[in-house]
C-alpha cells in the first residue's frame, strides 16, 4: 500500500495538478487561441514559475532535502514565492483586463497563497490537498457537475498523505477545506459558481 499511496502522491503533486487546472481553465476561455496562449504562458511565467524555481533552487543548495519538502521550516521560501507569484499574477490580469475567470483564479491562488504562507509559519498543511482540492472545483465551477464524481480523489489523496505520514489527517482536513471555502467565496464573488 506504501508504493501505491507514493504513486498516488506523485500524481498529484501540487506543480503538476495546478499546471493542468490552468491549461483547462485557459482552454475554457471564450477568447482566440492567440489569446488563450497569451494568458497561459503569462500565469504559467508569473504564478508558476517563481515556486518552482526557488524548489529546484534550495533543492540543490541543500536547504531542501525532499522534493515534497516534508520538513514545514523548508517550505517557506517556496510558498513565499507562491505569494509573491500570485500577487504579480493578479496584478498584471487586472492591469491587461483578463477575462473574469482568469481574475477569479488569481485572487484565489493570492488568497490561498496568503493563508499557506501564513500558517506554515507554525503548523504544516497539506499542500498536495490545496493542489487537488482547487483541481476538483475548478472542474465543478468552470465545467460541469458532471465531474462530481471526480471528488473521489480528494479523500484518495488525503489517504496517501496520511498513509505516508507526510501529514495528520487534521492537516489534509484543513487543507482541503480552506480550498473549497475560498475558492467558492472568491468564484462567488465574480457571479462564477454554478452552483
Amino acid at each position: 500500500m506504501t508504493k501505491f499511496a507514493k504513486i498516488i502522491s506523485i500524481l498529484f503533486e501540487p506543480f503538476s495538478v495546478s499546471f493542468l487546472a490552468l491549461l483547462l481553465v485557459v482552454n475554457s476561455l471564450d477568447i482566440s487561441f492567440n489569446a488563450k496562449v497569451f494568458w497561459f504562458v503569462f500565469a504559467v511565467l508569473l504564478g508558476g514559475l517563481p515556486p518552482l524555481v526557488v524548489l529546484i533552487y534550495e533543492k540543490r543548495v541543500g536547504k531542501i532535502h525532499d522534493w515534497f519538502m516534508t520538513n514545514r521550516l523548508e517550505r517557506r521560501d517556496v510558498q513565499l514565492a507562491w505569494f509573491f507569484g500570485s500577487a504579480l499574477f493578479l496584478l498584471f490580469a487586472n492591469y491587461f483586463s483578463a477575462p473574469r475567470l482568469l481574475m477569479a483564479l488569481s485572487l484565489t491562488l493570492l488568497l490561498l497563497s496568503l493563508l499557506i504562507t501564513f500558517a506554515t509559519l507554525f503548523w504544516k498543511i497539506s499542500v498536495h490537498m490545496v493542489g487537488v482540492s482547487l483541481f476538483v472545483l475548478l472542474l465543478l465551477l468552470v465545467f460541469s457537475a458532471n465531474f462530481l464524481w471526480l471528488t473521489i480523489l480528494i479523500p484518495l489523496v488525503a489517504w496517501a498523505r496520511v498513509s505516508l505520514k507526510a501529514h495528520t489527517l487534521t492537516q489534509v482536513t484543513v487543507g482541503s477545506i480552506v480550498t473549497i471555502l475560498i475558492t467558492y467565496l472568491v468564484f462567488s464573488f465574480f457571479g462564477l459558481a454554478t452552483f
